[in-house]
């Protein structure tokens, strides 16, 4: 499922991306440069826990 990303000045939607993407565009509306990454899952302290 593709996610809206939008300017975080504007609004103005600039893609839709997927879920493993790392993106930085420039709005060609006001010029803000916008960024974002994907995260990775957080672990569970049991998982965690088990690998130390």
């Amino acid at each position: 499922m593709l996610k809206d990303f939008r300017c975080g000045h504007c609004k103005r939607l600039l893609a839709r991306m997927g879920e493993n993407t790392e993106l930085q565009i420039k709005c060609s509306r006001c010029g803000a440069l916008n960024h974002v990454k994907a995260v990775e899952p957080r672990v569970i302290a049991r998982e965690r826990d088990e690998r130390c």
